[in-house]
């Protein structure tokens, strides 16, 4: 796709390892050639979904709900939830025009209440804002459930989310996918290593998880998510380092065909591909060189937010550049001095949290 202001970020910020976790998915083809025939099934049963945005991440919900209809089973509905804390009302409605898609219900749903108890003792740095606590509270907000997807915004859906939701995940909390962002430098490597307390291999990114709604209720997973946040304040990777520890020896582990980013220095195939994350500073939007970027545009041309995304694009600058650089030199100096504490988590409070006898029950 040709554009007004290329701006690259090929050269800087590239993997220092090589990663070893699981790449291809075992299951779960693309629908999208079934879906762009029409053919019609019989409903199997009602999917609920779950995002969580504000104002900024709304036009790239809007991408990852196009490439979900494209892509998923019409023999499901899929009831989804957006959670916020206020939002733009023009923003809202063209979101909404989506309920018009068969099988499609999205609801709209102010967090700023539940969030109040505990922001306080939240610790945000400027990359994260509040939006990424609110999948803590699903389970609670939403008891008529069991079992639930929870995506990211800045998602691109190549496969079918319903196989997704099909996981058997037993006994276990969740089920998500190693983490490509952590796995693929060695300072968060080391950082999930001594100061997490946990196998950077199994370390989970929090954006594209299948969550065991009932067992978080029955296990009273809140009460443990306050008691930690009281005990102590993870700063680095925030609301994943409190899943991640919370949820150890109990997670389904994903192949990262579910939540393939731009950031690890192996690619995939389309046909192999399931989920495309494009997490932290590596966007589409932004940049003109980022691996996968054409699926996201793809499916961006047929929003009503495509304008406004390819201005994005289009109007990049330097200053932004040298922004996202220095916001990820801060963050891996963060995480170094985080190894670096005395009274850092695991050496504190060691394996307070987690259960590995009941991983196999």
């Amino acid at each position: 796709m040709e554009t007004k202001n290329a701006i690259f970020r090929k050269g800087w910020n590239e993997a220092d390892v090589e990663l070893k976790t699981p790449l291809k998915a075992d299951c779960g083809a693309s629908k999208a050639e079934e879906n762009k025939k029409g053919i019609k099934r019989e409903k199997k049963g009602t999917i609920p979904l779950f995002f969580a945005t504000d104002d900024n991440y709304l036009p790239f919900l809007s991408v990852a709900l196009e490439s979900i209809w494209e892509n998923s089973s019409r023999e499901y509905d899929y009831e989804m939830y957006v959670l916020h804390s206020g939002i733009r009302a023009e923003y809202e409605e063209k979101i909404l025009r989506y309920n018009e898609k068969e099988g499609f219900h999205i609801s709209f749903v102010d967090v700023t209440e539940p969030l109040k108890a505990i922001a306080k003792h939240l610790h945000m740095r400027d990359y994260y804002t509040c939006t990424t606590y609110f999948r803590i509270f699903i389970a609670g907000m939403f008891p008529q459930y069991d079992k639930a997807l929870y995506l990211d915004c800045d998602i691109v859906a190549l496969g079918d989310i319903a196989t997704l939701y099909h996981y058997d995940l037993g006994n276990n909390l969740l089920g998500g996918a190693p983490c490509e962002g952590v796995n693929s430098f060695q300072v968060y490597k080391d950082y999930v290593s001594k100061v997490d307390g946990l196998d950077p291999d199994y370390f989970f990114n929090a954006g594209v998880i299948l969550m065991n709604l009932k067992a978080f209720r029955e296990e009273g997973f809140y009460e443990q998510f306050a008691d930690l946040l009281q005990k102590y304040k993870f700063t680095v990777i925030q609301d994943e380092d409190y899943l991640n520890v919370l949820c150890q020896d109990r997670v389904l582990r994903l192949p990262r065909a579910w939540n393939k980013t731009p950031v690890a220095p192996d690619k995939l195939a389309r046909e192999d591909l399931r989920i495309v994350h494009y997490l932290m500073t590596w966007k589409p939007w932004r940049y003109s060189d980022i691996p996968y970027q054409e699926y996201f545009w793809e499916y961006a041309e047929k929003t009503e937010f495509y304008s406004l995304l390819k201005e994005m694009r289009d109007s990049a600058t330097d200053e932004a550049v040298e922004k996202d650089k220095q916001c990820e030199a801060g963050l891996k100096a963060l995480a170094q001095s985080e190894i670096d504490r005395a009274d850092g988590y695991f050496k504190t409070y060691g394996k307070l949290y987690g259960n590995v006898d009941k991983k196999d029950a």
